[in-house]
């Protein structure tokens, strides 16, 4: 995009765009202190999606692995900080096996959503939400939230 702006103001946040980083270092803070902040707003820590017809669950796992991704790129730290409308709005658009690492061990598979986000026009057009299955209970689990 032509002539981007240093910060993006979005929703209280001023969103560095650049890619040195200590913008990284920057978004890392806006994306952990938005999850706080949307812990205490969402008490259950979960939304309902309309598509699985399921709640999508968020925790403190869910918090680290997007932080480690969407800190890489404003587009993604602007995505996360329409959580609530993608775990609501998101639509499955392929399944795969979790791996079984460290971070995905705790799940059977994964699920990859896709939402479309007007909001976010013209940074961002589609969000990649990956949610995992966990083994011990079918329960739905927010993995992951970036711009595809």
């Amino acid at each position: 995009m032509k002539n981007l702006p240093k910060t993006i103001d979005y929703k209280g946040y001023s969103i560095p765009t650049g890619t040195t980083e200590q913008n990284n270092k920057v978004r890392a803070k806006i994306i952990t202190d938005f999850y706080k902040k949307w812990f205490g707003e969402t008490e259950e820590r979960k939304v309902k999606n309309d598509r699985l017809d399921k709640f999508i669950h968020v925790d403190g796992n869910s918090m680290k692995e997007t932080r480690n991704w969407g800190r890489l790129s404003y587009r993604s730290t602007l995505t996360i900080l329409e959580l609530s409308y993608v775990l609501k709005h998101a639509i499955k658009t392929a399944e795969d096996a979790a791996k079984q690492n460290k971070s995905q061990k705790r799940f059977n598979k994964m699920l990859i959503m896709e939402c479309i986000v007007p909001q976010l026009r013209p940074y961002v057009d589609i969000a990649k939400l990956m949610v995992g299955v966990t083994k011990a209970d079918n329960r739905k689990m927010q993995y992951s939230l970036t711009a595809k």
